[in-house]
Protein backbone atom coordinates (compact mmCIF):
# COMPACT_ATOMS: atom_id res chain seq x y z
CA UNK A 1 0.00 0.00 0.00
CA UNK A 2 2.66 2.45 0.78
CA UNK A 3 4.52 1.29 -2.00
CA UNK A 4 1.62 2.26 -4.18
CA UNK A 5 0.93 5.68 -2.70
CA UNK A 6 4.96 6.73 -3.41
CA UNK A 7 4.61 5.27 -7.45
CA UNK A 8 1.24 7.59 -7.42
CA UNK A 9 2.78 10.34 -5.93
CA UNK A 10 5.69 10.16 -8.62
CA UNK A 11 3.84 9.63 -11.83
CA UNK A 12 1.26 11.78 -10.98
CA UNK A 13 1.46 14.74 -8.41
CA UNK A 14 5.34 14.89 -8.54
CA UNK A 15 5.53 18.54 -7.96
CA UNK A 16 3.86 17.77 -4.09
CA UNK A 17 6.45 14.71 -3.38
CA UNK A 18 8.25 17.11 -0.75
CA UNK A 19 4.50 17.57 1.05
CA UNK A 20 2.96 14.31 0.68
CA UNK A 21 6.32 12.23 1.12
CA UNK A 22 8.57 12.71 4.78
CA UNK A 23 11.48 12.39 2.98
CA UNK A 24 14.87 11.24 4.15
CA UNK A 25 16.99 12.05 7.50
CA UNK A 26 20.44 12.11 6.70
CA UNK A 27 22.89 11.36 9.64
CA UNK A 28 26.71 12.97 9.37
CA UNK A 29 29.51 13.46 12.02
CA UNK A 30 30.04 16.84 10.85
CA UNK A 31 29.34 19.36 8.19
CA UNK A 32 31.31 21.73 5.61
CA UNK A 33 28.77 24.32 4.04
CA UNK A 34 29.88 26.64 1.34
CA UNK A 35 27.50 29.36 0.96
CA UNK A 36 28.75 30.71 -2.32
CA UNK A 37 28.90 27.15 -4.49
CA UNK A 38 25.55 26.40 -2.38
CA UNK A 39 26.79 23.16 -1.38
CA UNK A 40 27.37 20.82 1.21
CA UNK A 41 30.00 18.50 2.67
CA UNK A 42 29.50 16.10 5.09
CA UNK A 43 31.84 13.27 7.11
CA UNK A 44 30.87 9.83 8.06
CA UNK A 45 27.15 10.53 6.00
CA UNK A 46 24.46 7.87 5.34
CA UNK A 47 20.35 8.13 4.79
CA UNK A 48 18.96 6.83 8.18
CA UNK A 49 15.38 5.86 6.98
CA UNK A 50 13.21 6.01 3.56
CA UNK A 51 14.24 2.58 2.36
CA UNK A 52 10.46 2.66 0.43
CA UNK A 53 10.83 5.95 -1.43
CA UNK A 54 14.62 5.47 -2.05
CA UNK A 55 13.23 2.23 -3.32
CA UNK A 56 10.27 3.29 -5.44
CA UNK A 57 12.50 6.25 -6.88
CA UNK A 58 15.05 4.47 -7.71
CA UNK A 59 12.61 1.82 -9.63
CA UNK A 60 11.09 5.34 -11.74
CA UNK A 61 13.97 6.34 -13.05
CA UNK A 62 14.97 2.51 -13.96
CA UNK A 63 11.39 2.29 -16.01
CA UNK A 64 12.22 5.61 -17.40
CA UNK A 65 15.60 4.84 -18.53
CA UNK A 66 14.60 1.00 -19.86
CA UNK A 67 11.18 3.53 -21.97
CA UNK A 68 13.00 6.08 -23.29
CA UNK A 69 10.97 8.53 -21.47
CA UNK A 70 12.35 11.83 -19.81
CA UNK A 71 11.21 11.36 -15.84
CA UNK A 72 9.44 13.53 -14.00
CA UNK A 73 11.28 16.49 -12.00
CA UNK A 74 10.81 16.33 -8.55
CA UNK A 75 12.01 17.80 -5.17
CA UNK A 76 12.46 15.55 -2.34
CA UNK A 77 12.85 16.52 1.46
CA UNK A 78 15.65 16.31 3.20
CA UNK A 79 16.82 16.99 7.04
CA UNK A 80 20.41 16.68 7.50
CA UNK A 81 21.38 15.85 11.28
CA UNK A 82 24.77 16.46 12.53
CA UNK A 83 26.03 14.10 15.28
CA UNK A 84 29.84 13.37 16.26
CA UNK A 85 28.93 10.82 18.66
CA UNK A 86 28.21 7.43 16.55
CA UNK A 87 26.09 5.86 19.20
CA UNK A 88 23.84 8.84 19.06
CA UNK A 89 23.63 8.87 15.48
CA UNK A 90 22.36 5.16 15.76
CA UNK A 91 20.08 6.07 18.46
CA UNK A 92 18.59 8.69 16.28
CA UNK A 93 18.37 6.54 13.18
CA UNK A 94 17.00 3.44 15.01
CA UNK A 95 14.30 6.36 16.75
CA UNK A 96 12.93 8.09 13.33
CA UNK A 97 12.50 4.44 11.66
CA UNK A 98 10.21 3.94 14.94
CA UNK A 99 8.47 6.90 15.08
CA UNK A 100 4.61 7.16 15.91
CA UNK A 101 2.76 7.75 12.99
CA UNK A 102 0.60 10.50 12.02
CA UNK A 103 -3.08 10.76 11.84
CA UNK A 104 -3.69 8.88 8.29
CA UNK A 105 -7.15 8.66 6.50
CA UNK A 106 -7.51 4.95 7.08
CA UNK A 107 -7.37 5.46 11.08
CA UNK A 108 -9.42 7.82 10.77
CA UNK A 109 -12.21 6.55 8.31
CA UNK A 110 -12.08 3.11 10.65
CA UNK A 111 -12.97 5.98 13.90
CA UNK A 112 -16.23 7.33 11.89
CA UNK A 113 -14.03 11.07 11.57
CA UNK A 114 -15.54 11.24 7.86
CA UNK A 115 -19.30 9.58 7.84
CA UNK A 116 -20.85 12.78 8.46
CA UNK A 117 -18.83 14.80 5.76
CA UNK A 118 -18.86 12.15 3.04
CA UNK A 119 -22.74 12.07 3.53
CA UNK A 120 -22.72 15.80 2.57
CA UNK A 121 -20.90 15.29 -0.12
CA UNK A 122 -22.45 12.28 -1.60
CA UNK A 123 -25.65 14.44 -1.40
CA UNK A 124 -24.49 16.46 -4.11
CA UNK A 125 -22.32 13.63 -5.96
CA UNK A 126 -24.12 10.57 -5.89
CA UNK A 127 -21.55 8.89 -8.22
CA UNK A 128 -18.29 9.64 -6.07
CA UNK A 129 -17.18 8.54 -2.65
CA UNK A 130 -14.73 10.69 0.11
CA UNK A 131 -12.35 7.74 0.04
CA UNK A 132 -12.18 6.52 3.95
CA UNK A 133 -9.26 4.11 3.46
CA UNK A 134 -5.14 4.46 1.49
CA UNK A 135 -6.82 1.49 -0.35
CA UNK A 136 -9.20 3.04 -1.54
CA UNK A 137 -8.86 4.39 -4.64
CA UNK A 138 -9.80 4.39 -8.17
CA UNK A 139 -12.50 6.52 -10.52
CA UNK A 140 -15.15 6.55 -7.91
CA UNK A 141 -13.54 7.57 -4.68
CA UNK A 142 -12.10 11.27 -3.85
CA UNK A 143 -9.16 12.12 -1.88
CA UNK A 144 -9.95 13.00 1.55
CA UNK A 145 -7.22 14.89 2.65
CA UNK A 146 -7.53 16.86 -0.84
CA UNK A 147 -10.93 17.74 0.33
CA UNK A 148 -9.45 19.05 3.51
CA UNK A 149 -6.97 21.10 2.02
CA UNK A 150 -9.56 22.75 0.17
CA UNK A 151 -11.87 23.38 2.77
CA UNK A 152 -9.40 24.98 5.31
CA UNK A 153 -7.76 27.08 2.09
CA UNK A 154 -11.73 27.92 1.84
CA UNK A 155 -12.53 28.98 5.71
CA UNK A 156 -13.18 32.90 6.13
CA UNK A 157 -11.27 34.39 8.77
CA UNK A 158 -14.34 35.01 10.80
CA UNK A 159 -14.74 31.39 11.12
CA UNK A 160 -10.90 29.89 11.59
CA UNK A 161 -9.17 29.64 14.66
CA UNK A 162 -6.82 32.72 15.21
CA UNK A 163 -3.55 29.84 14.52
CA UNK A 164 -4.82 29.65 10.59
CA UNK A 165 -5.92 33.27 9.93
CA UNK A 166 -2.45 35.13 8.81
CA UNK A 167 -1.50 34.04 5.15
CA UNK A 168 1.61 32.45 6.03
CA UNK A 169 -0.84 30.25 8.10
CA UNK A 170 -3.45 29.60 5.36
CA UNK A 171 -0.30 28.19 2.84
CA UNK A 172 -0.06 25.01 5.18
CA UNK A 173 -3.47 24.52 2.91
CA UNK A 174 -1.85 23.70 0.21
CA UNK A 175 1.64 22.77 1.93
CA UNK A 176 0.36 19.97 4.70
CA UNK A 177 -1.80 17.36 4.22
CA UNK A 178 -0.83 15.74 6.62
CA UNK A 179 -1.55 18.87 9.27
CA UNK A 180 -4.98 20.15 7.72
CA UNK A 181 -6.13 15.94 8.47
CA UNK A 182 -4.73 16.28 11.85
CA UNK A 183 -6.61 19.74 12.19
CA UNK A 184 -9.85 18.02 11.05
CA UNK A 185 -9.52 15.09 13.67
CA UNK A 186 -9.19 17.57 16.37
CA UNK A 187 -11.81 19.26 15.36
CA UNK A 188 -13.88 16.78 15.07
CA UNK A 189 -13.77 15.58 18.85
CA UNK A 190 -14.29 18.94 19.96
CA UNK A 191 -16.99 19.50 17.69
CA UNK A 192 -19.43 19.99 20.51
CA UNK A 193 -17.26 21.63 23.31
CA UNK A 194 -18.26 25.25 22.22
CA UNK A 195 -20.46 27.24 19.93
CA UNK A 196 -16.87 28.08 18.05
CA UNK A 197 -16.32 24.53 17.38
CA UNK A 198 -19.96 23.48 15.95
CA UNK A 199 -19.81 26.26 13.49
CA UNK A 200 -16.47 25.52 12.33
CA UNK A 201 -17.30 21.67 11.83
CA UNK A 202 -20.44 22.43 10.47
CA UNK A 203 -18.95 24.73 7.69
CA UNK A 204 -17.23 21.71 6.90
CA UNK A 205 -20.44 19.93 6.26
CA UNK A 206 -22.11 22.83 4.64
CA UNK A 207 -19.34 23.45 2.42
CA UNK A 208 -17.86 19.95 1.29
CA UNK A 209 -19.17 19.64 -1.97
CA UNK A 210 -19.36 23.16 -3.04
CA UNK A 211 -15.27 23.17 -1.97
CA UNK A 212 -15.19 20.45 -4.43
CA UNK A 213 -17.25 22.29 -6.97
CA UNK A 214 -14.71 25.08 -7.21
CA UNK A 215 -11.39 23.13 -6.65
CA UNK A 216 -12.42 21.32 -9.77
CA UNK A 217 -13.55 24.55 -11.50
CA UNK A 218 -10.40 26.32 -10.87
CA UNK A 219 -8.44 23.31 -11.45
CA UNK A 220 -9.80 23.61 -15.04
CA UNK A 221 -11.10 26.74 -15.83
CA UNK A 222 -11.94 28.04 -19.43
CA UNK A 223 -9.73 31.16 -18.32
CA UNK A 224 -6.94 29.25 -18.06
CA UNK A 225 -6.90 28.14 -21.66
CA UNK A 226 -6.17 31.51 -22.78
CA UNK A 227 -3.51 32.39 -20.50
CA UNK A 228 -0.78 30.58 -22.13
CA UNK A 229 0.41 28.47 -19.30
CA UNK A 230 3.18 25.97 -20.21
CA UNK A 231 3.25 22.01 -19.28
CA UNK A 232 6.90 21.58 -19.96
CA UNK A 233 7.35 23.73 -16.61
CA UNK A 234 4.18 21.42 -14.75
CA UNK A 235 2.10 24.46 -14.80
CA UNK A 236 -1.11 22.38 -16.28
CA UNK A 237 -1.95 19.42 -17.67
CA UNK A 238 -3.55 19.54 -20.91
CA UNK A 239 -6.07 17.16 -22.79
CA UNK A 240 -5.34 15.61 -26.64
CA UNK A 241 -7.15 18.92 -27.98
CA UNK A 242 -5.45 21.13 -26.22
CA UNK A 243 -7.99 21.92 -23.82
CA UNK A 244 -6.61 22.67 -19.97
CA UNK A 245 -7.02 19.70 -17.80
CA UNK A 246 -5.54 20.54 -14.70
CA UNK A 247 -3.53 23.43 -13.16
CA UNK A 248 -1.10 22.52 -10.61
CA UNK A 249 -2.23 22.84 -6.96
CA UNK A 250 0.67 25.57 -6.56
CA UNK A 251 -1.34 28.04 -8.71
CA UNK A 252 -4.93 26.74 -7.29
CA UNK A 253 -4.32 27.01 -3.65
CA UNK A 254 -3.30 30.64 -3.83
CA UNK A 255 -6.99 31.65 -5.35
CA UNK A 256 -9.26 29.35 -3.27
CA UNK A 257 -7.03 31.03 0.21
CA UNK A 258 -8.26 34.66 -1.83
CA UNK A 259 -12.10 33.02 -2.77
CA UNK A 260 -12.24 32.61 0.80
CA UNK A 261 -13.34 36.07 1.28
CA UNK A 262 -16.53 35.24 -0.43
CA UNK A 263 -17.55 32.36 1.93
CA UNK A 264 -19.86 32.93 4.79
CA UNK A 265 -23.03 32.88 6.31
CA UNK A 266 -26.23 32.18 3.82
CA UNK A 267 -29.36 33.06 6.49
CA UNK A 268 -31.74 32.39 4.05
CA UNK A 269 -30.11 28.81 3.52
CA UNK A 270 -28.85 28.53 7.12
CA UNK A 271 -25.42 27.63 5.81
CA UNK A 272 -22.12 28.49 5.14
CA UNK A 273 -22.15 29.14 0.98
CA UNK A 274 -20.20 30.54 -1.52
CA UNK A 275 -21.45 33.68 -2.18
CA UNK A 276 -19.29 35.45 -4.86
CA UNK A 277 -19.94 39.35 -5.25
CA UNK A 278 -22.05 40.51 -9.09
CA UNK A 279 -18.87 42.81 -9.69
CA UNK A 280 -16.00 39.96 -9.23
CA UNK A 281 -15.17 38.14 -13.01
CA UNK A 282 -13.00 35.04 -12.77
CA UNK A 283 -11.25 35.87 -15.74
CA UNK A 284 -9.69 38.65 -13.67
CA UNK A 285 -8.54 36.11 -10.41
CA UNK A 286 -7.33 33.82 -13.67
CA UNK A 287 -5.43 36.91 -15.36
CA UNK A 288 -3.62 37.78 -11.36
CA UNK A 289 -2.11 34.48 -10.43
CA UNK A 290 -0.86 33.83 -14.05
CA UNK A 291 1.49 37.21 -12.76
CA UNK A 292 2.06 35.67 -9.21
CA UNK A 293 3.21 32.42 -11.46
CA UNK A 294 5.60 34.38 -13.84
CA UNK A 295 6.87 36.44 -10.88
CA UNK A 296 7.77 33.42 -9.34
CA UNK A 297 9.94 32.01 -12.07
CA UNK A 298 7.07 29.90 -13.57
CA UNK A 299 7.10 27.66 -10.84
CA UNK A 300 3.97 26.39 -9.22
CA UNK A 301 5.44 24.89 -6.19
CA UNK A 302 7.33 28.57 -5.54
CA UNK A 303 3.83 30.51 -6.02
CA UNK A 304 2.22 27.93 -3.61
CA UNK A 305 4.82 28.48 -0.88
CA UNK A 306 4.82 32.38 -1.35
CA UNK A 307 2.95 34.95 0.78
CA UNK A 308 3.03 36.96 -1.60
CA UNK A 309 1.48 35.62 -3.96
CA UNK A 310 -1.57 34.97 -1.30
CA UNK A 311 -1.93 38.54 -0.34
CA UNK A 312 -1.67 39.67 -4.00
CA UNK A 313 -4.85 37.75 -4.93
CA UNK A 314 -6.81 38.41 -1.90
CA UNK A 315 -6.29 42.05 -3.02
CA UNK A 316 -8.53 40.76 -5.84
CA UNK A 317 -11.42 39.95 -3.45
CA UNK A 318 -10.77 42.54 -1.16
CA UNK A 319 -11.49 45.04 -3.62
CA UNK A 320 -14.42 42.93 -5.08
CA UNK A 321 -15.67 43.20 -1.29
CA UNK A 322 -15.48 47.44 -1.15
CA UNK A 323 -17.04 47.77 -4.40
CA UNK A 324 -20.13 45.75 -3.59
CA UNK A 325 -20.02 47.96 -0.63
CA UNK A 326 -19.90 51.51 -2.27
Amino acid sequence: MVHRAIASTIRNDCDRFSQLNSGFLIGASAAKIDDSKKVIELRDASVNNGAQSQGEINYYFKVCEESGDDPNDFHVRAEISVEPDSATRTKIAIARNTATKIQDVSSAGARGYFDELASAFQAEYPRLTLAKSETDYGDDFVDTRLVLQVLWALMPDELAPSARRSVEARMRSYKNAAACLDDFVRLYDARNADNESRDRYQYFLDMVAEGWRLYRLWRAHPEWDKLRLREDAKQVKRSADGKVEKVADGVIFPVLSALSKFVGYDEDKEAWAYLPPSVFQDRMMATAARRQLRAHDGKPMHMGRSSSAYEALQMMTEMALDLTDD
